[in-house]
């Protein structure tokens, strides 16, 4: 009887094992192309191309702003970055602080990406105090390309 419980717990913790999260190991160019996603948006932001920022997200993208305004789509959120960056964002520079990112499997993962701008301004042309902040980006792998699918970004208060 003893062994025969002893079986039916083992096999279910057993089951259970691959259900537990385990280190991922990245595929070939995998991180570097992760890696790049950031190092591209830092690099669009300063130029202030906002049609490349565009690039890198998926057409279906959901984007929250820092703001929390939910931008639905690529051009629905590339149109939003451009409007700021002629404004509020038109001076602004982007520094990416550190960057952490989970492979979840062959073609998604997750980055948290911590971010400083300096240089911007609030609407009525007041320049804002340096400020930093974190992104949470869901990345999918479509056709060798890493996109966002999700975005969502808060200051650090």
């Amino acid at each position: 009887m003893r062994a025969a419980i002893f079986l039916v717990i083992l096999a279910c913790l057993s089951s259970l094992a691959g259900h537990c999260q385990t280190p991922k190991k990245y595929a070939g160019g995998d991180l570097r192309a992760l890696n790049q996603v950031a190092t591209k948006w830092g690099h669009y932001w300063n130029t202030h191309n906002m049609d490349l920022m565009g690039t890198l997200l998926r057409p279906d993208v959901d984007f929250i702003t820092v703001g929390g305004t939910w931008l639905k789509g690529r051009a629905e959120a590339a149109a939003n970055h451009k409007e700021k960056h002629a404004t509020i964002f038109k001076t602004s520079i982007w520094t990416t602080n550190k960057i952490d990112i989970k492979y979840m499997k062959s073609d998604l993962a997750i980055i948290h990406l911590q971010w400083g701008i300096t240089g911007d301004f609030d609407p009525d042309g007041t320049p804002r105090v340096p400020r930093q902040g974190i992104f949470t980006w869901v990345v999918t792998k479509e056709k060798a390309q890493w996109l966002l699918l999700a975005v969502h970004n808060v200051n650090i208060r």
